[in-house]
């Protein structure tokens, strides 16, 4: 029950210029894609900028172009952003099994969102076969770089024992790396386990204080929550 009430998963992107040189390859699927040539990290923010609409009107579509112009130079952050627009579907058709295939390759470049991200994929079974082995792994991969979102969904596996030993001690552990990054529902679950003794002595004072900081982030359980100490 209250492995239930610790959970969260969330989820997140960014500008400059570039080269315009248009070419066609044979990727993503196997279907011709076009690509601009020059410098990745140009591209990539070249991407940002159409993401965002910054300095130039948001185009999806084209944000899509430029990804995979440095994406397909094996530029990490490119990937993740690709794998990103194939998950929500922003310029492209929504498919989880392409944002699943570039999420993997920028996670082994290394890229902690990409990691993370991917090892949601395992948990849901969403682009990928249901795997909480693998999430777990890739999960501890993002943790091991500070990876806010991946330490907070640490805490809820070790807190509702999918694929690990239950262990709470753990579980506060994660919450609280998680919630001192910042993270509003790290700051609520960690809250969660003081206002209800999980893993350490009942602590009303502290567990109002975590609530506080995810309310002000703009979290609503947090706020809900906050309502029982007024």
């Amino acid at each position: 029950m209250i492995a239930k009430k610790l959970g969260a998963i969330s989820l997140c992107l960014f500008l400059a210029s570039c080269a315009s040189h248009t070419s066609t390859n044979s990727m993503d699927g196997g279907t011709n894609q076009q690509y601009v040539k020059g410098d990745p990290e140009q591209l990539y923010q070249m991407g940002n900028q159409y993401a965002k609409g910054v300095g130039v009107p948001r185009n999806d579509e084209k944000a899509v172009l430029y990804y995979r112009s440095a994406a397909k130079q094996g530029y990490a952050k490119a990937e993740y952003s690709l794998g990103y627009m194939y998950r929500t579907g922003h310029g492209v058709p929504r498919d989880y099994n392409q944002a699943a295939d570039w999420f993997e390759r920028a996670a082994k470049h290394g890229n902690s969102d990409a990691q993370y991200s991917l090892g949601v994929r395992y948990l849901l079974g969403q682009g990928t076969a249901q795997d909480y082995g693998r999430a777990l792994d890739w999960f501890q991969k993002a943790a091991a770089q500070g990876n806010p979102y991946a330490e907070n969904q640490l805490g809820f596996l070790y807190a509702a024992g999918k694929n690990v030993p239950q262990n709470y001690t753990l579980s506060l552990e994660w919450y609280q790396k998680a919630a001192d990054h910042g993270l509003a529902s790290a700051q609520y679950n960690l809250g969660l386990m003081y206002a209800n003794g999980i893993g350490t002595a009942p602590d009303r004072v502290k567990a109002k204080q975590l609530f506080q900081l995810a309310a002000a982030r703009g979290f609503e359980p947090a706020r809900k929550a906050l309502a029982q100490y007024n």
